[in-house]
């Protein structure tokens, strides 16, 4: 029997197209159709059900899916095993981070560590959402809480502080805010998930923005339209330590600002780690230790 056929199998049917699996397994969707032809005559039962729009497994495929997901569990895990055998780090690490966070403090950190262990290749992906671990085969993420329940585990890094920041002179042109929801009436600009804005969290309530005048899916752009008098924008005092610093923004209702939101390194709960995943655990939480102090990060 085709062992590795049915660990495809798996891959088709969580990823719902023969195309997307076999840019999973990095083969020719020729190869993977064809296997798994062969592996549904070889059990005499048909897995699935194929159209040009739809794959729906038959009762077999979905009876045999829970073993087939188990095989592709212990493949990964006789991988890691084997890369925790070695005597230094080496192979791809594949990393997953927030856009921000990546072009910001790091950036350093990934180039630090490909400096201190120069047989492993990174490949970064940017992105805000909680990207599947098995889908995208990555080793570590890195996630801003508060998280859900999960098998991976969430190594607290840091926390970050949020708030409410505007251009001063902007501010002055406004009608005064006297309370939380007053904002709601001025211009705003918002960070956003694919098109829909992030709420904003105070000590004692949260906002919602629904209608703003600027979206961006970049704090840092969100920072330059509020130095530039466009309106406020809710973000991380991280971000806007410069503009702090030399006064195109200032804080607004810093007494209502919420508890720090933490951000959190992921990674597959193992038996066995991988070398490269054991050394840029470990490098990454040296780093951390020099980043406390930073404005707007409470290590």
């Amino acid at each position: 029997m085709d062992i590795e056929a049915i660990i495809w199998f798996a891959a088709v049917a969580r990823l719902g197209s023969f195309a997307e699996a076999a840019r999973y397994l990095k083969q020719p969707s020729s190869n993977v159709s064809r296997r798994i032809a062969k592996l549904e005559a070889d059990l005499g039962y048909k897995l699935m059900q194929r159209t040009t729009r739809s794959l729906v497994l038959t009762e077999q495929g979905r009876q045999l899916l829970p073993m087939a997901q188990r095989l592709t569990d212990t493949q990964t895990e006789v991988k890691e095993w084997q890369q925790s055998q070695q005597e230094e780090p080496a192979g791809v690490l594949r990393i997953t981070a927030p856009g921000s966070f990546s072009r910001g403090p790091f950036n350093d950190w990934l180039l630090n560590y490909r400096k201190a262990y120069p047989k492993v290749k990174t490949e970064l992906i940017h992105s805000n959402d909680y990207l599947d671990f098995q889908q995208h085969q990555l080793d570590v993420a890195f996630r801003q809480g508060p998280l859900g329940d999960s098998t991976l585990i969430a190594k607290r890094l840091f926390g970050i502080e949020y708030g409410v920041f505007a251009n001063p002179e902007w501010l002055a042109s406004q009608s005064v805010a006297k309370c939380l929801t007053d904002l709601l009436k001025l211009p705003l600009i918002c960070v956003g998930v694919k098109g829909q804005t992030l709420p904003w969290r105070f000590k004692s309530q949260t906002l919602h923005p629904k209608t703003p005048d600027m979206l961006f899916d970049d704090p840092e752009q969100c920072v330059r339209a509020a130095v530039a008098g466009l309106g406020c924008t809710y973000t991380s005092r991280f971000d806007v330590r410069d503009a702090l610093k030399n006064g195109t923004l200032i804080e607004v209702f810093p007494e209502q600002k919420a508890e720090p939101v933490n951000f959190y390194m992921v990674y597959a709960e193992r038996e066995y780690i991988s070398k490269k995943t054991q050394s840029f655990l470990r490098f990454i939480e040296q780093e951390v230790e020099s980043f406390a102090g930073q404005e707007g990060v409470v290590v």
